[in-house]
């Protein structure tokens, strides 16, 4: 009789309805949207464009460069002394292998730029998603790469690039 009773306690403790205050309210956002559309994270974007642009003019110039004296040697090279020619060579050689390591050092410059672009706005955004979260009573904010499927109307990325915007403006 004992068993039962314990029984019917649990069960009524575990049915009863959880007061209001108790309930979850669960949001996402999108932070790479919200970079995106952020006025500092299209700030950003352009001055990332604008430094690759300049990368690639003179990447494509030393290019332009290696390919002039490549064909100055296939079109005279029969002609030079096999010193000379040698010698032009290991020269142009040596130039490819220092416009394919200046590739490398540029695109991974870049990278790094990038990324510190983005890290400034997202500790900026990581703040405001946690001012969102209290103001408005989240109890969890998902990022929405981690979300198989969720209701639009808990998508707070707009919420969150107003008030990032509102605040930036200044800057």
């Amino acid at each position: 009789m004992k068993h039962w009773l314990w029984i019917v306690c649990v069960v009524v403790l575990f049915a009863a309805p959880a007061p209001a205050q108790d309930r979850i309210k669960i949001g996402f956002i999108d932070i790479q949207r919200a970079i995106t559309e952020s006025q500092a994270g299209k700030r950003a974007k352009e001055k990332f464009q604008a430094q690759v642009k300049k990368v690639e003019a003179e990447l494509l110039k030393e290019k332009q460069e290696l390919e002039r004296l490549k064909a100055d040697l296939d079109k005279k090279g029969p002609l030079l002394k096999e010193e000379e020619r040698r010698n032009l060579e290991a020269d142009l050689q040596r130039r490819i292998v220092n416009y394919q390591r200046a590739m490398q050092d540029n695109q991974q410059e870049l990278r790094q730029k990038e990324g510190m672009m983005t890290s400034d706005i997202l500790r900026d955004l990581e703040k405001i998603v946690a001012e969102v979260g209290k103001s408005e009573k989240f109890t969890l904010i998902l990022e929405r790469n981690q979300i198989l499927y969720s209701d639009q109307g808990i998508d707070i990325t707009n919420k969150v690039v107003e008030v990032y915007n509102s605040r930036v403006k200044g800057k």
